[in-house]
């Protein structure tokens, strides 16, 4: 199983009322996470949307098991899943850095289409990439 790390902070406007971090930031980190593990593998979203292909997300489960606040370290550990002809499932955990205690889990399920949301097949040279090494080590946001 190839799996991607990479690490944030949580920042003051990604928490609610009650200090923690609002449940839909969740997918935010999910994207970074995503985002991150293409770009290790030399095939940025950018790319992918110059060449006339767009991934639109046709499902998003999430499960929330702890909580952390501002400032916190986090580790968003990704993993690619199924690849179909058209499709791509992203499975993601996201972890306190500082005693790795799992806060959520969850996946993503995206489409390939292009600007006119007709479904495309995934570019032969994406699947190439998202089943390889990644190319860079893990990255740290601030």
């Amino acid at each position: 199983m190839i799996q991607d790390e990479i690490r944030t902070r949580v920042r003051y406007g990604e928490t609610d009322q009650m200090g923690v971090v609002y449940h839909a930031n969740y997918l935010l980190y999910y994207e970074m996470g995503r985002t991150e593990y293409m770009r290790a593998r030399g095939y940025e979203y950018s790319r992918l949307e110059r060449d006339g292909y767009f991934l639109a997300i046709v499902e998003a489960q999430l499960r929330y098991h702890a909580n952390t606040g501002y400032d916190g370290e986090l580790i968003i550990r990704t993993r690619v899943g199924k690849i179909t002809r058209v499709q791509v499932t992203f499975h993601y955990q996201v972890l306190d850095a500082e005693n790795e205690v799992l806060l959520s889990e969850g996946l993503t399920r995206l489409a390939c289409v292009d600007k006119n949301l007709k479904v495309k097949r995934l570019p032969a040279k994406m699947i190439e990439a998202l089943k390889s090494p990644s190319k860079t080590n893990s990255i740290t946001y601030r």
